[in-house]
């Protein structure tokens, strides 16, 4: 039996990670996979899932902030650092070997999780060798040649940092106009007019921001990370089966997992 696939669900706040979480559990469970999901955001208000593991039973801000009386930018580096010594809890709670996905809902803010080393020990610590980011891009942020570049930047980032396998998907596309789906589809499948469109950007709008820009650009072609991006919506459950089948690549060899019930 192929061995549990551990997805680590990670990208800038309101790129909508714990939406697509749930929605993502939905359709394992709904093709017969077993699932089971963690929630790592100790300061989440609500979630629209029911967690098997909720890191909120052990840290909350609001305790870190009355404990240590921190304001809410300060408790979330303290909690960042608190989750990782929960980390043997949390594995004693999920029931590895009965789950055949563990998706789990990464912080709001990307840098607590994905640049602090507490993250590290956490994945490193749960199936290392069978794990899987999961990186969205929020469409919404990448409706700029710059805005689209920085994304795909911290995506590539994420990877170097974990040195896992990483899929990048853009997000929320039941909420992208026709037009923004055209743009981001033609800077996908021919990069070089994504560099046309930075450089004349930055002619139009000349900034540091732009600037930088054509260097990331002219790097990330030279190291090819440009390239197809599934597009994804939680609301229609759109891609799920391309996500579904690019993790079988990576851990299965492309062949389907079989169904538990």
């Amino acid at each position: 039996m192929q061995p549990t696939t551990v997805i680590y669900v990670l990208g800038t706040a309101g790129c909508g990670k714990s939406t697509f979480t749930a929605a993502a559990a939905r359709w394992l469970d709904s093709n017969d996979y077993s699932v089971q999901t963690v929630n790592l955001d100790p300061g989440a208000d609500a979630l629209p899932y029911e967690p098997e593991v909720d890191v909120r039973d052990w840290v909350t801000l609001a305790d870190i902030m009355e404990e240590y009386g921190l304001g809410p930018n300060g408790a979330q580096v303290v909690a960042a650092d608190m989750i990782a010594l929960h980390r043997s809890r949390m594995i004693d709670e999920l029931a590895v070997d009965e789950a055949q996905f563990i998706i789990v809902d990464t912080p709001g803010q990307l840098e607590l999780f994905a640049f602090r080393e507490s993250a590290k020990e956490i994945i490193n610590g749960i199936l290392p060798k069978s794990s899987v980011l999961v990186y969205l891009i929020d469409p919404f942020n990448a409706r700029t040649p710059s805005g689209y570049i920085s994304q795909v930047m911290l995506a590539n980032l994420c990877k170097l940092r974990f040195q896992v396998p990483t899929i990048e998907l853009i997000s929320k596309s039941d909420m992208m106009g026709q037009e923004m789906r055209e743009v981001l589809t033609r800077w996908q499948e021919y990069p070089d007019h994504l560099g046309d469109d930075v450089m004349r950007e930055a002619s139009e709008r000349p900034t540091m921001e732009t600037e930088l820009s054509i260097g990331l650009y002219r790097t990330m072609e030279d190291l090819g990370l440009f390239g197809a991006r599934e597009m994804v919506s939680a609301g229609d459950e759109r891609g799920f089966e391309r996500l579904y089948q690019t993790i079988q690549l990576v851990y299965g060899g492309g062949e389907d997992r079989e169904r538990s019930a």
